[in-house]
């Protein structure tokens, strides 16, 4: 063998496929070489056969939306509603089965969102993602939203992939499609899925949503908690009314998002949570549009109503709204902030119950809180700004977009009907920033609420005929008094007044009202100085007994003071309405420099509970007058009773879907019999079977009681059950206790 010249046999030798291929094709498929090419073609006939290929487009058998995966990711699994519920912002996993396996190479597959009565493309309301091929991703973007589909995987006919809505996206019920098509068809095969809905809401857990939340504490209190108190009674006299939001119970949910389409709230304003919030402050109240709840502020209730200390959940009320499509009767400020809590709770968003006690209401823009009184002392109260003992409303957790940097945070709004805003009666949301620095030109509602927490309360005298009113006193720290919430994780009672005014006397307190002043109708007003003080002294009473309580008059002045005027007592209810009179004395006395005088008042309790409300609040008026500087000395203080609790009996342990008996007891602290007696029992994932109203009045110093049975609807820990007690002469009796659901 020549080095560098191959053997014959050698140039035969098939060592690679490669070369095999290559010879191949030379040969046409022929495995020897002793026929000629012409001869090879008349023996043989060669067919080319083509890649397999689908011959129609891949048909859906069934669309699995992993509800109990992605409810545990999305913390919305305590929801009773059994449709799929995400939150914006953060993926959810959907597998989807066909009748043969996917080949990316030829399948093309679709996935479609659409909410609204008429989806578009350009309003967010219709949303296509393609599939992208297995390890990519696609999105469909637009200057207003950008949704994602990735983390694509085929096993055998089932495909999985994550979707991520954005965290600006619609908030809505959405549906489902999937198309399908092959590569070089225009033919859609469109599969829905049916009889199922996906709820988009909000996400306190993402930084990117309007409503983030980071504090941990702060979401299970203010978006996970079914539970809660409500602050009620008087700054000197305050407890926490037990409620029940249940949020997550049917059909709180579907109510809120009914609301919004009541509403007709368009696409891209469902993006925006300052509009929302004032959609749901606004459909609230039944006073523009029928909604939820109709509000009535009397002392008499038609017998074929709930009146409204006899709430104490929210869960009812959206039941009954929602069954027979009118409003509820009837409500009062805490029974519209407690609806609303849960309606916002239910959407996603950070809310609370907020009590402001001592509230005013200014109702022409004076920016001061005015009382009336004629030549004799005696109040004239169809003039007057109210002040109530206690107003509730609700504060929201999200940034401000509508407003300047700096205003983010907890925003005050009010669903009941006091004022029009924009011609709708509904109020805020007002960040509390604005409120506290007098911001008053700021959206929404900023002036109004201001002059409810940090007005100055001025009284006047008015002329015989009426033509004249003359400031005869100011007091700069009567309303906004104690405003007050439900502390994070107990049900102790935190303090957030500073969080709307600075501390009374502080300068800067002093300066803010001096600026709003300004913008108001009584700008050029100006009150004298006092060198006369007067202040209340009244402790806590249990309704039924003796009432004692003190007024002390001091003299801050360097001279002899005489004083002259009247103590007087009148029954009121919450609002600072006030009609009876139970009590009345005149007094006259001289005050050395530097001193002071006690007036001390005993009231017998058969003096007074034949003329009280069921409400139980009084209010204590005094008028004096200085007789060396005609200065005048006013004071209207309201006076809220204590009232028993009532006693609830159940085992520590009850099984979940298996009724159990309870027992709730009352006892009648009055001297006089108690009329239509009733209980309401209301428990989160719990019903309750109606029981019989009691038919006979309760005698005083009598016990009641009624036995129920209730049926919880899912296991858990420490669940709560809520009852009140009502009657004509007394409402507003509750108590509380947990249990165990196993």
């Amino acid at each position: 063998m020549t080095r560098g010249r191959p053997s014959r046999r050698s140039t035969h030798r098939m060592t690679t496929r490669s070369r095999r291929t290559y010879l191949d094709k030379l040969m046409g498929g022929r495995t020897t070489t002793d026929i000629s090419d012409f001869e090879f073609w008349k023996r043989y006939v060669i067919k080319s056969v083509k890649p397999t290929k689908a011959d129609k487009s891949l048909d859906v058998t069934k669309i699995d939306l992993n509800e109990e995966s992605n409810r545990a990711k999305h913390h919305t699994d305590e929801y009773d509603n059994d449709d799929l519920i995400v939150r914006r912002g953060q993926s959810f996993k959907i597998t989807v089965s066909f009748d043969r396996k996917p080949d990316q190479k030829y399948d093309i597959v679709r996935v479609q969102f659409t909410t609204g009565r008429k989806p578009m493309e350009n309003k967010g309301s219709l949303v296509t993602l393609t599939l992208p091929e297995i390890g990519a991703s696609t999105t469909m973007t637009t200057d207003l939203y950008q949704w994602k589909v990735d983390k694509v995987k085929i096993t055998d006919k089932d495909v999985s992939f994550d979707v991520t809505p954005p965290a600006t996206s619609i908030i809505g019920k959405y549906k489902l499609f999937i198309e399908t098509r092959l590569k070089d068809s225009d033919k859609v095969s469109r599969f829905e899925v049916e009889d199922e809905d996906i709820y988009i809401i909000f996400n306190p857990w993402c930084p990117e949503d309007d409503v983030y939340m980071k504090n941990e504490s702060w979401k299970n209190e203010y978006v996970m908690n079914e539970t809660g108190m409500i602050w009620a009674g008087s700054s000197r006299s305050y407890r926490g009314r037990p409620w029940i939001f249940g949020q997550f119970d049917e059909p709180c949910l579907e109510a809120a998002m009914y609301l919004l389409d009541r509403a007709e709230l368009k696409e891209g304003a469902r993006r925006s949570i300052v509009s929302i919030v004032r959609v749901i402050s606004a459909q609230a109240n039944s006073c523009d549009d029928d909604g939820v709840i109709e509000g009535r502020w009397t002392s008499d209730y038609p017998s074929d109503c709930t009146r409204p200390l006899a709430w104490n959940g929210s869960v009812r009320i959206l039941e009954e709204f929602m069954k027979k499509g009118e409003p509820v009767r009837y409500g009062q400020c805490w029974v519209f902030s407690g609806v609303v809590t849960t309606l916002l709770r239910a959407l996603g968003i950070p809310t609370r119950s907020v009590t402001n006690f001592a509230s005013a209401h200014d109702t022409d823009n004076s920016m001061t809180i005015d009382s009336h009184f004629d030549e004799d002392g005696e109040p004239i109260r169809d003039m007057d700004d109210s002040v109530w003992n206690f107003h509730v409303w609700n504060e929201s957790w999200f940034r401000r977009r509508d407003l300047p940097d700096g205003y983010d945070g907890w925003q005050a709004h009010d669903a009941t009907p006091q004022e029009v805003s924009d011609g709708v009666m509904r109020c805020g949301p007002a960040s509390l920033k604005a409120i506290k620095n007098g911001d008053i030109h700021l959206n929404h509602d900023v002036r109004f609420i201001f002059s409810e927490v940090n007005g100055d309360r001025v009284f006047w005298k008015v002329s015989e005929d009426g033509s004249k009113m003359e400031a005869i006193d100011i007091d700069s720290s009567s309303v906004g008094k104690c405003i007050s919430t439900k502390a994070v994780g107990s049900s102790e009672r935190e303090d957030l007044t500073l969080q709307y005014k600075h501390k009374e006397d502080d300068p800067e307190e002093r300066k803010v009202v001096e600026r709003v002043f300004k913008f108001s109708t009584r700008s050029h007003l100006k009150i004298y100085k006092q060198d006369m003080r007067m202040s209340l002294d009244i402790p806590d009473t249990l309704i039924g007994e003796d009432l004692n309580f003190s007024l002390t008059v001091k003299n801050t002045s360097n001279q002899t003071r005489t004083i002259e005027g009247r103590v007087s007592v009148m029954v009121s209810s919450y609002t600072g309405l006030s009609s009876k009179k139970i009590f009345g004395e005149f007094t006259r006395s001289t005050i050395k420099a530097k001193s002071d005088y006690t007036v001390k008042t005993h009231i017998r309790a058969m003096n007074y509970v034949f003329k009280l409300k069921p409400e139980a609040s009084l209010v204590v008026y005094a008028y004096f007058k200085v007789g060396e500087t005609a200065q005048v000395l006013v004071k209207k203080e309201p006076l809220t009773f204590t009232k028993p609790e009532l006693q609830i009996k159940v085992n520590k342990e009850v099984k979940a879907k298996e009724y159990s008996d309870v027992r709730v007891f009352f006892f009648n602290p009055l001297p006089i019999n108690l009329t239509n007696p009733d209980f309401n029992i209301e428990g989160a994932h719990v019903y309750v079977r109606a029981h019989p109203r009691l038919r006979k009045p309760i005698q005083p110093g009598k016990e009641a009681r009624v036995d129920i049975q209730i049926w919880p609807l899912k296991r858990g820990k420490n669940r709560e059950l809520k009852a009140t007690f009502s009657s004509d002469q007394l409402s507003g009796v509750d108590g509380e206790c947990t249990f165990n659901v196993v």
